[in-house]
């Protein structure tokens, strides 16, 4: 696809502002003839948002992409930018202050405050207008996803959609040529890669100053494994995606065999020396620095990860080569946990979002911002600023800097991921991950519950899983053995875990009636 020339497209593009309104459908080609929203000719729609940013800084007023879609859009954005890490507290106390704005970013779909403020009526359900807007029929239906996000059987948010596979594995490609091995196709070959990453001098320093893996803690969520990666591991091994039916009757993961032999997995990395020893108390910004410093080989993370971590590798070292692999073949052959296809979602309260009209052209605003050129932006960023055409004609990041601090924060915003598209002439690296993204749905194995919603859950979920997660840091550590192990599984049953799996039973076997 051919970017518009930015200053020809200013141009025409406010001749069409005075002639359409943000709260008609939007279009995902202009050229074709299709209406695009846009505010009044009385002046831009302004509205007031809540997001999350995980950057060192949150996005500033003057970003050129922020102004690129409040000109391309014909509105005015006034952002509450809050930190990931203090976001779910923060809705929370929005949410119990009536302190909203018109469009609040949902991290943590599944919480009790969220579904308890769904089922009171504060938000607008918005499935019914999707079908209305040409890009959100076409990028935000998926039946699967919608069922997901759903309460109730109501969908009250705007999901941002993510690949239902996008788990893999990335590592020094330069240390594997090194150590002499090949990318690894087998558990056992993951293992011997690990270890040779740790043991044999990969960056050939002459010194024992390296991981084979390096981990981070995953915690404080209603599905947090312990740390990062094991949700790799335990796929690889045959482990239920969290849940499984097992003669009708709803098993949690950790009381499967696979989920054992996936621990024993990650106990022999750790009694070996051969991951991060401290990983329980690193952070992923952490690990992903340990990674790029040099000081480990290896690390589970999303696989467009290639990418952006690819790009900050080059950084400290530019004679580094990073690649990436998702395919492990374990007893149940090749195998990946599906991801709930979102990250979030966009929900628009009732008390200060007024009217269907209006909420229609917030929709029209959303709708908007993932047509073609819009997603060109997102994942390109703007001509001349961030990236510049080679001699072919095709885009060329060329300013880093900008891009990491200007256009990757801002992905937060869009309602599809820009990973997604198929781009012509993105490079190897980008067509591959782009190519495993789509090829790894046939693998992906899904949670069955994931959209049940129990009371038990809503109520003690986090609680419960923390008694699980915890355990699997120890068993890891070595201060639980096995049986130490059980010992917590069965303090997770008495103090709601039986209920959440009569829960689950009952609502599963509701639903199959349907």
């Amino acid at each position: 696809m051919k970017q518009l020339n930015y200053k020809v497209f200013l141009t025409g593009l406010a001749a069409i502002l005075t002639a359409s309104s943000l709260s008609a459908c939007g279009s995902s080609n202009q050229a074709e003839g299709e209406k695009t929203p846009s505010a009044s000719p009385s002046g831009p729609f302004t509205f007031t948002m809540m997001n999350s940013f995980s950057s060192t800084e949150p996005p500033k007023a003057d970003n050129p992409i922020i102004k690129r879609i409040e000109e391309y859009t014909n509105t005015k954005i006034n952002t509450t930018w809050v930190p990931a890490s203090a976001y779910n507290d923060k809705v929370n106390v929005s949410i119990a202050s009536s302190d909203l704005p018109q469009v609040l970013m949902i991290a943590d779909t599944k919480s009790s405050s969220i579904i308890n403020a769904e089922r009171s009526g504060m938000f607008w359900e918005i499935g019914p207008y999707l079908k209305e807007f040409p890009n959100l029929s076409k990028y935000n239906t998926n039946e699967q996803v919608l069922n997901n996000i759903s309460v109730d059987g109501k969908v009250y948010g705007l999901y941002r959609a993510r690949a239902l596979a996008r788990q893999g594995i990335a590592f020094r490609q330069d240390w594997l040529d090194q150590v002499g091995l090949q990318q690894p196709k087998t558990i056992d070959e993951l293992y011997q890669v690990i270890r040779a990453f740790a043991l044999n001098d990969p960056d050939r320093n002459g010194k024992n100053d390296t991981f084979g893996l390096v981990e981070a803690e995953d915690s404080g969520g209603a599905s947090s494994m312990g740390l990062t990666g094991f949700q790799n591991i335990a796929a690889y091994f045959g482990a239920p995606n969290q849940w499984e039916i097992q003669d009708g009757k709803a098993v949690p993961m950790f009381l499967t065999k696979e989920n054992m032999e996936a621990m024993k997995f990650y106990k022999k990395l750790y009694d070996e020396k051969l991951i991060n020893l401290d990983f329980a108390a690193t952070k992923v910004s952490k690990q992903q620095e340990q990674f790029y410093q040099g000081k480990a080989g290896m690390l589970f993370t999303t696989i467009d990860f290639v990418i952006t971590g690819g790009n900050e590798l080059k950084k400290a070292n530019p004679a580094a080569k990073i690649d990436i692999v998702s395919r492990i073949q374990g007893p149940k052959g090749e195998r990946l946990f599906a991801t709930t296809g979102y990250n979030g979602m966009f929900a628009f309260p009732k008390a200060t979002v007024k009217s269907e009209a209006e909420l229609k052209q917030l929709l029209g605003f959303f709708d908007k911002i993932v047509d073609e050129n819009m997603m060109f932006t997102w994942t390109w960023g703007i001509e001349g600023v961030h990236y510049t055409k080679g001699a072919d004609g095709e885009p060329v990041i060329s300013n880093q800097t900008a891009y990491a601090n200007e256009v990757s924060p801002l992905k937060q915003l869009p309602t599809y991921d820009g990973s997604l598209m198929i781009w012509k002439g993105k490079g190897e690296a980008d067509n591959k991950f782009r190519t495993m993204l789509k090829n790894n749905e046939s693998i992906a194995v899904s949670n069955p519950v994931e959209p049940l919603i129990s009371q038990t859950a809503v109520e003690k979920g986090t609680e419960l899983n923390k008694i699980i997660a915890d355990a699997r840091v120890k068993f890891i550590m070595g201060t639980l053995d096995e049986a130490g192990f059980n010992k917590e599984v069965e303090k997770w049953r008495a103090q709601g875990g039986d209920q959440l799996m009569k829960d689950y039973t009952e609502l599963y076997a509701k639903q199959a009636k349907k």
